[in-house]
């Protein structure tokens, strides 16, 4: 994944038992200009509420 601010990956890894799904995901993500990096947690954060 990447934009002009910031590039990385996700890794996510599907469980199932019971006939229940959970899944995990696992972001990486870095920063690509050095003012971007305290708002980087932050931006991450918000993305995940409407997940």
């Amino acid at each position: 994944m990447g934009n002009d601010n910031m590039h990385g990956h996700w890794t996510g890894i599907f469980f199932g038992e019971d006939g229940v799904t959970t899944i995990d995901f696992t972001e990486d993500v870095t920063a690509k200009k050095w003012f971007m990096k305290p708002f980087i947690g932050a931006y991450l954060k918000s993305i995940r509420l409407y997940i």
